[in-house]
């Protein structure tokens, strides 16, 4: 299966210090993966990479097998959405209309939203438990609520690659659950799904594909219960990763 989006030899530098290095990683059209991998080891930096946030400082990440860089903003805006992990913001803006953002690729910034524009965005509020908040604007928002509120606007936007940046840091366990559901589900429509996650425990139950970082290189990539039980997660984290008996992840120091 051919790549949909991939980097390749891709590394990060800032004032010499190499944040990320040797980057070799396809995604196919309709993956499931996870980045894992300690704190600082470089998940959110891949993230961006593979968004076009930051461009690569050596290497190159590729989308449908052009350089990332060559596309306009709008053209990867249509084909991937990306929801950074801060999602703080003092712009007074609605919810709905947040969310209704996610349609400017797909309509221009100047044309009126269409029939199958508000379609989009209703069933992404619907999706997310957001139809209460509408009308809230974002700064009145917690930061669970505000995290939702930009995933909708990513489902709203209705590109084929989701990149989500600890989706669940701020959620609280009901919601994340409720997440974890709603990305297999888009996994099973098709959708290509990369997520930086730290909860080891959702990667687990969740991902079928977990690729590994540490101290900003590749450390393991493959199948989820592969990569995490092997011996460079465990050196990795400083813990022993094992299956218990009820299927669940367990770690020990």
């Amino acid at each position: 299966m051919s790549a949909l989006l991939s980097a390749n030899g891709a590394g990060y530098a800032v004032s010499g210090r190499a944040l990320l290095s040797g980057i070799d990683l396809a995604f196919p059209q309709g993956s499931m993966s996870a980045i894992v991998g300690p704190n600082g080891s470089g998940k959110t930096t891949l993230l961006r990479l593979l968004a076009g946030v930051r461009a690569p400082t050596c290497g190159r990440v590729l989308l449908e097998g052009r350089r990332l860089a060559r596309f306009r903003r709008t053209e990867v805006a249509a084909r991937l959405s990306y929801v950074p992990q801060n999602t703080w913001t003092d712009f007074e803006i609605t919810v709905f209309d947040a969310v209704a953002m996610g349609r400017l690729p797909k309509v221009g910034a100047w044309r009126a939203l269409r029939r199958a524009d508000f379609d989009a965005i209703h069933r992404a509020l619907e999706r997310l438990d957001l139809q209460d908040l509408r009308e809230r604007t974002l700064p009145t928002l917690s930061a669970g609520e505000r995290q939702r509120v930009f995933i909708a606007r990513a489902l709203a936007q209705g590109a084929g690659i989701l990149l989500l940046d600890e989706p669940t840091s701020s959620l609280d366990i009901g919601h994340q659950l409720v997440l974890m559901a709603m990305l297999e589900e888009l996994h099973a429509e098709g959708k290509t799904i990369v997520a930086a996650m730290h909860d080891l425990g959702l990667v687990w139950s969740t991902f079928p594909r977990a690729v590994l970082l540490d101290r900003g290189r590749m450390a393991g990539d493959g199948a989820t219960r592969d990569v995490l039980l092997g011996a460079a997660a465990a050196a990795a984290f400083a813990v022993r990763l094992s299956a218990g008996a009820d299927g669940r992840l367990l770690a020990e120091r």
